[in-house]
């Protein structure tokens, strides 16, 4: 064989040395790391994170059934507190009333703590006591005593307090207000938010039943409201 040419050695020395660059070995890793069977085609499956940040905020949003009924109970005493404290104040507006003002002021006041004893029994039957089953019943008692209590106070005090004086106002305006955020937090928050916007509730209200609800709830708003006129 005849000597190789000065030209196809130079050839073949510059594609040894392309082919020991540094470019072209990584190169070279990155398509036998792709092509390698034995590290699969690729198709590994890939966690999500936002995948796994939703499953973990649902394991975190799920409480046990014993924290749901601490947290039922929670609500109907909260509810109580502010008709209670509310209780109070009505009664001793029965007590300084008197002539015709009585009559419509004693009429409202009936047919309002009727309702409204309803609405609290019907929560307070709704939810398992287990061993406590006493409260209840203690509950009861204080709603049915509430009301005279704050009359008993009114007749105690009606020479000292008059419900026209600056003072009486400040203090009925303050305490009937303080009772009304009560009742307002318990009635939007705890309630209605947990009757209608919970899971519980769009599994059990679909449909003509959520429908039938929600005009139930503006009619007793409504009447309610009515009562509240005179009361």
């Amino acid at each position: 064989m005849g000597s190789r040419s000065p030209r196809s050695t130079t050839l073949a020395l510059g594609l040894t040395q392309l082919k020991n660059s540094p470019v072209v070995e990584g190169s070279n890793a990155q398509q036998f790391h792709q092509h390698d069977p034995a590290r699969g085609s690729g198709s590994e499956p890939k966690s999500d994170p936002d995948e796994c940040a939703g499953a973990d905020s649902t394991e975190s949003q799920q409480i046990s059934p014993e924290l749901a009924r601490r947290k039922e109970r929670l609500q109907c005493i909260l509810l109580e507190m502010g008709i209670l404290f509310h209780s109070i104040f009505i009664g001793m507006a029965v007590s300084v009333s008197v002539g015709a003002d009585f009559v419509v002021l004693l009429i409202a006041i009936v047919f309002h703590q009727t309702f409204e004893g309803l609405a609290l029994g019907a929560r307070i039957s709704a939810i398992e006591w287990g061993s406590k089953r006493w409260q209840p019943w203690c509950m009861a008692l204080a709603y049915g005593c509430t009301t005279p209590l704050g009359q008993a106070i009114g007749l105690a005090t009606h020479t000292l307090y008059s419900p026209d004086s600056e003072i009486g106002l400040i203090v009925v305006g303050v305490m009937n207000a303080i009772s009304a955020g009560l009742l307002t937090f318990a009635s939007l928050v705890e309630l209605l938010s947990e009757d209608f916007l919970s899971d519980h509730s769009w599994r059990i209200l679909r449909g003509k039943q959520r429908v039938i609800a929600c005009v139930l709830v503006f009619f007793g708003a409504f009447f309610m409201s009515l009562v509240g006129a005179w009361a």
